[in-house]
């Protein structure tokens, strides 16, 4: 077949930057020969017809001016791209917005992303929480901790903010999500941000120049994603194993074509050793690792991977209650608190001769107990100390904090910033939901789309993309061009991949496609989920039918929650407790009784037991349980215990809710009890609330209340909170500020 003239310039861009660039050391001659490229490149993006944003600070373009240049035309040669440059002569994030509004906008070469390098100034989040998938900060603490760093002010068009202040000693500015705004996210570019900064010794423009040069090397390495990982660390998920063992057959399906002979896919779980990092590290810097996912606990400087390791013998039982009580004798003198006085309750708890921690402060013993503990976690110290270089290209962090690129170093930038070969982590800037769909449209990194639709599609407002948002793996399967059908949204041809299955994942980006247009009905959609072979395929169909929200959806949690797919049961467990619909009754309570239900599953129903009327668990308890169908040895006992923890579950958050509108509760109480109702509330006893929120004349109280109703979208009582939500916004009587949350929960709920 005959090389297109573009395929053939492509080729000769690659060839003469990737094969001659490195036997050039004199600087003056990689210029001319970037040059030189830069021509063939400029003939090239003649065929471009979609572009892209290089955002940079005055200085970080100055000072990597040339890496800059390259970078621009990798991504016009691979990408077809055409690069629109804008320095940040503002210093403001209005500006910068209404900049790539502009480019988003142009007839010819409209951008589809951008690129954040150096100093660009960060958008504070705030009274968006609902945006997020878990943050939940009283937002009177500290505004630097009560906001949300997000550059979805950047990239989704449709949300409306209010500036509201700037810190002088950071370049952070907060804004409040307006009442007029979308309450929902969909962004319309996909961003990332590549932030150096000056620490650990090393110039943050040595470091954008270096991580530069090896983002433009891998772009013409022609890399198919071939060889991935995923690591399963303490707490997460509660630890299932039923969670685990499912994934990897779900990963089978985002990637078909690693389902081979040769193992593409490794697993890493923390209770492999006691001290799992170093493993997890190697494994990490293997050239030849295209991907990992990494679900573990973390903090902007520390991914939590190990917890304390278990006693195998009476021994090591001994050393872990000696380290034990040494740690919390430390932490007291730390506080100022008497040393002794918390020795002499080590030693009454665990019934201890003082003899065992006598050695709480020898400096050997400090030291041994230092390395112990620092050994069970991966630190931003680790990178240095043991040159950890992550070759693996990209990285999900599945974890909180990780990606905080606004502070001087996070866990994210050490990655991408290392002398290995990763290009790209997808981070969080604050904490995020356990119970969320992770690997959503991951597989499309698979066949060729850019890493920055991950994050873009991944619907949260913490969600972001550290290091280079273009950069794509060549697609394993021919024929499929996936950045195109994302960039034409053409729902003719959408339709064609509805019901196709020998790509699942091209399938659910064909169904959210079509169910954000409405062109497709709740019932195709349950159809799609009774019928569907592909785990990833029922989850999409599950969550399309979530923001629909009707019988339909009913039926569909009815059947999920039997689903074979651990992931499906337990999201269907959590949308199970957030409708409250007592057509489900039956449903929880099969879940309940049954002996065999994964970790995490089991702690979802518990959840959702909590939000349904005891009268009516119970009467379907003791008609299920009754069954000769249900066998149990000392059934009658089995019994007792089930109905006890349905009855305390459902008692659980009762007199809570019920506080909010009775007279004699503080303020304090009250609010402490509003911020709880965001994730627990008893939907039976919304009226209530409703009625409280319009009558009580305390204008703090209704914005909070109002608030907090605005989380319970997939509630059975939503139409009635919309309608109150409605009502209250177009009463002029109301304080303005009432008024607008009325509006935002409104939005929120319809």
């Amino acid at each position: 077949m005959a090389l297109t003239i573009e395929a053939i310039l492509l080729l000769v861009w690659g060839l003469i930057f990737n094969m001659f660039s490195k036997l050039i050391n004199n600087r003056e001659m990689r210029r001319f020969l970037f040059l030189v490229c830069f021509i063939v490149v400029s003939m090239t993006s003649s065929y471009a017809q979609r572009g892209f944003a290089i955002v940079v600070d005055p200085k970080s373009y100055k000072e990597a001016k040339l890496e800059i240049e390259q970078y621009a035309a990798a991504i016009e040669a691979v990408q077809g791209l055409k690069v629109y440059k804008v320095i940040d002569r503002w210093g403001v994030p209005d500006s910068i917005r209404a900049e790539l509004i502009r480019l988003h906008t142009k007839k010819r070469y409209p951008i589809e992303g951008a690129v954040f390098i150096g100093d660009i100034p960060v958008a504070m989040i705030r009274d968006a929480q609902h945006l997020t998938s878990a943050f939940k900060m009283d937002q009177r603490r500290d505004r630097k901790q009560s906001s949300v760093p997000s550059d979805r002010f950047y990239d989704d068009f449709g949300l409306q903010f209010t500036y509201l202040d700037k810190d002088e000693d950071a370049p952070w500015f907060y804004y409040s999500l307006s009442a007029e705004s979308g309450q929902y996210l969909r962004p319309d570019i996909y961003t990332g941000r590549i932030r150096p900064t000056d620490c650990n010794g090393i110039s943050r423009y040595d470091k954008l120049r270096g991580y530069l040069k090896k983002v433009v090397a891998e772009k013409f390495g022609g890399n198919v994603l071939d060889n991935m990982l995923f690591f399963g660390g303490h707490g997460y998920i509660s630890e299932s194993m039923v969670a685990r063992m499912d994934e990897k057959e779900g990963l089978y399906e985002h990637f078909p074509w690693l389902r081979r002979q040769k193992n593409g896919i490794g697993f890493i779980d923390h209770t492999q050793e006691d001290v799992i990092k170093f493993r997890l590290m190697n494994e990490l810097m293997r050239p030849e690792l295209d991907y990992a996912v990494l679900h573990h606990h973390g903090y902007w400087d520390t991914q939590y991977l190990n917890n304390i390791p278990r006693p195998k013998n009476p021994l090591q039982a001994k050393e872990m209650i000696q380290s034990y009580g040494r740690a919390h004798i430390r932490a007291a003198r730390e506080k100022g608190k008497s040393v002794d006085s918390m020795m002499v309750k080590m030693e009454r708890r665990f019934d201890i001769p003082h003899t065992w921690l006598g050695n709480t402060f020898e400096p050997e013993i400090c030291r041994k107990d230092s390395v112990e503990d620092a050994d069970l976690d991966l630190h931003l110290a680790d990178f240095a100390t043991y040159d950890f270089k992550p070759n693996c290209r990209v990285v999900m962090i599945d974890a909180c904090f990780c990606g905080s690129f606004h502070k001087e170093d996070c866990i994210a930038n050490e990655y991408i910033f290392s002398a290995g070969k990763n290009i790209a982590c997808i981070a969080n800037t604050v904490n995020v939901l356990q119970d969320k769909w992770s690997d959503r449209y991951m597989g499309l990194l698979g066949l060729g789309m850019c890493v920055g639709d991950v994050a873009r599609y991944s619907g949260y407002l913490e969600s972001h993309v550290i290091g280079d948002p273009t950069f794509a793996f060549t697609p394993a399967v021919k024929g499929v061009n996936v950045n195109k059908l994302l960039a034409d949204d053409d729902a003719s041809v959408w339709k064609k991949w509805l019901h196709r299955s020998d790509l699942p994942e091209l399938q659910c980006m064909a169904i959210e496609q079509m169910n954000r247009e409405r062109l497709v009905s709740s019932a195709e959609l349950l159809d799609i989920f009774r019928t569907s072979p592909n785990a990833i395929v029922r989850i999409q169909a599950l969550v399309s039918l979530s923001e629909l929200r009707d019988d339909y959806f009913i039926e569909a949690i009815k059947l999920a929650v039997d689903d074979s797919y651990e992931m499906v049961q337990r999201l269907a467990l959590r949308f199970l407790g957030q409708s409250g619909d007592e057509r489900l009754i039956p449903s929880l309570i099969k879940i309940c009784i049954s002996n065999n239900t994964s970790e995490r599953c089991n702690f979802n129903a518990l959840n959702a037991l909590s939000f349904y009327p005891e009268d009516k668990l119970l009467a379907e308890f003791d008609k299920q349980f009754s069954s000769d169908g249900i066998c149990y040895i000392n059934k009658k006992e089995v019994g007792n215990t089930i109905r006890k923890a349905i009855k305390s579950a459902s008692e659980r958050w009762v007199d809570d809710t019920m506080s909010i509108v009775a007279d004699d509760t503080t303020d304090k109480a009250r609010r402490s009890n509003i911020r709880t109702l965001r994730n627990y509330c008893p939907h039976y006893l919304v009226p209530h609330l409703l009625s409280y929120v319009k009558e009580s004349g305390q204008p703090e109280m209704q914005v909070m209340l109002l608030e907090a109703l605005g989380w319970h979208r997939y509630s059975y009582t939503a139409p009635q909170i919309a309608a109150c939500a409605k009502e209250m916004s177009e009463n002029m009587n109301l304080p303005l500020e009432v008024r607008e949350e009325a509006l935002k929960t409104y939005k929120r709920v319809k």
